[in-house]
């Protein structure tokens, strides 16, 4: 689901409308009946509503609201903001209508105050300044009123090309927007004004809205649901991948271990640990469905790993689908060396994470030169030391650090934090929706990380590994929050639920 700022939602309704022939009223028409059954899910005991209108096209909008409710049986009020006589187009049609059916209509917001529901079409996507004048006095009386509001596109004050609104801003608990999300309904803190968010398909076309060349969307349970399919019947562990977890050190046992629950969670046919003699036997308790090979980056060279199997059975590493590699181990020169030569002498799909990460810092050149497929899962630290920054440079503009990130290193890159973002090296992002700040602790990167790697292990190209991943290990997140709440989520438990986001992913 693309995001949209404001200038590519005026061109695609241009291209709708002037290309494809679909009339503006026809869209008009279209976003009042969207808004109308949304009123009547959300609010379905209101038996008065009063629709606030400006003098543009959310304007018109709200008066053809009027119209549906007027035939549904719903009493409307309509209170125009601005000079009625500025009215024009599609939008004076509406009115109209409105005053042939005798609808009443005031310039006034005192008329609202009985009302049940108050629906917010002042402003729409065009807005590009704070409200000034009579339309600032009309969004803080609205707050005044205290009744709840239901905004028509976005609440207005808003700007749809920014995650900050205007001030004032009305505060809406629920917003119905057209075609797709705008940056303001998905990015804090203007998120917080918009409350539920309804993405409505008004009859643009598809095609309007990926002529746009957009590069930046929302992951969505549909994008998702092509990895996580149900099984098949004629299928056994060796179909769904075997995983090489390499990770883990003295003191930094749980690493590996949530590395490797995560992995088979989220459906690995196997996983092997790669690691020292006391990590393993703390694997084995921890995890017993994962298998153990001691050596691993803390204790072996890529060589090491990659040789035919001797008298004691060590697996070569071509037998492996996959390999994660980071989570634990130490964070020393040596370390970072071996760590170095393992990842430029293995071509399976990799995962790179946590201390490996760091073995990179101001290398960023050098984790992929040979475009293999790769995807590294940085939080903001230590994004900031592969890039040779600071993380407050990261987190000012995340979005263009992680698009910055996924060309200078060339591979995908998942920027932890509220709202991931995996991005790719053609400079698309992708923004995750799900996740709380309950999982704000010890071992979630840790999991996360083996989703992703379970997912590389059955064959998902990267960019479609890295999306399901997050979206995934943030919904079991929110699974288990239901259940506990927000705070003492173990990163272990997180991955038990993972089963569970699968099945509720499958069913949106």
């Amino acid at each position: 689901m693309k995001i949209l700022n404001a200038e590519q939602m005026r061109n695609i309704d241009r291209r709708a409308i002037d290309r494809f022939g679909v009339p503006s009223i026809v869209l008009m028409e279209n976003a009042a009946i969207a808004v109308v059954d949304a009123i009547f899910t959300h609010y379905p005991n209101s038996e008065r509503v009063a629709i606030v209108c400006g003098i543009g096209q959310n304007g018109g909008d709200g008066f053809a609201v009027a119209r549906h409710l007027e035939n549904r049986g719903v009493v409307p009020i309509l209170i125009i903001a601005g000079d009625r006589a500025k009215i024009t187009g599609d939008a004076l049609t509406n009115l109209l209508i409105c005053e042939r059916l005798g609808i009443p209509i005031y310039d006034d917001l005192a008329h609202a105050s009985d009302a049940d529901l108050l629906v917010d079409a002042i402003f729409g996507t065009g807005l590009n300044r704070a409200p000034a004048g009579i339309y600032a006095d009309v969004i803080r009386d609205i707050a005044e009123l205290r009744i709840p509001v239901l905004a028509i596109d976005l609440p207005s004050g808003a700007n749809a090309s920014s995650s900050e609104p205007f001030e004032p801003c009305v505060q809406a608990e629920v917003t119905v927007t057209f075609a797709a999300p705008k940056l303001c309904h998905v990015f804090e803190p203007a998120a917080l004004y918009c409350g539920e968010v309804i993405v409505a398909d008004i009859s643009i076309p598809d095609i309007a809205v990926d002529e746009e060349g957009v590069t930046l969307a929302l992951i969505t349970p549909k994008s998702v649901q092509p990895h996580i399919a149900p099984r098949l019947a004629a299928t056994h562990k060796g179909t769904y991948g075997h995983v090489a977890v390499i990770a883990g050190s003295p003191g930094r046992s749980g690493a590996a271990v949530m590395c490797a629950r995560g992995a088979i969670r989220a459906g690995a046919g196997l996983v092997t640990v790669m690691t020292d003699e006391e990590t393993a036997k703390l694997v084995h308790v921890g995890c017993i469905e994962a298998m153990t090979m001691t050596g691993g980056a803390a204790a072996a060279s890529a060589a090491d790993l990659s040789r035919e199997p001797g008298g004691r059975g060590r697996p070569p590493l071509h037998r492996f689908s996959a390999v994660l590699i980071g989570p634990g181990l130490a964070d020393n020169e040596e370390s970072y060396e071996k760590v170095r030569a393992t990842i430029a002498n293995i071509d399976l799909p990799m995962i790179i994470d946590a201390s490996a990460l760091n073995a990179f810092a101001s290398r960023a050149n050098e984790i992929n030169p040979r475009s293999l497929p790769r995807v590294i899962t940085p939080h903001p630290g230590e994004l900031a030391r592969i890039m040779n920054t600071d993380t407050k440079a990261i987190n000012d503009d995340r979005i263009a650090a992680a698009r910055e990130a996924a060309r200078a290193c060339n591979c995908v890159v998942v920027l932890k934090g509220y709202q991931t973002l995996v991005a790719e090296p053609d400079g698309h992002v992708f923004v995750n929706p799900t996740g709380n700040p309950g999982m704000a602790t010890g071992g979630m990167g840790d999991v996360l990380s083996g989703v992703v790697a379970a997912l590389l292990g059955r064959g998902v190209d990267p960019l479609d590994a890295a999306c399901a991943a997050v979206y995934l290990h943030g919904l079991a997140g929110d699974i288990l929050k239901d259940e506990i709440g927000d705070i003492g989520l173990f990163a272990t438990e997180v991955a038990d639920r993972i089963p569970r986001a699968i099945q509720r992913a499958r069913n949106f």
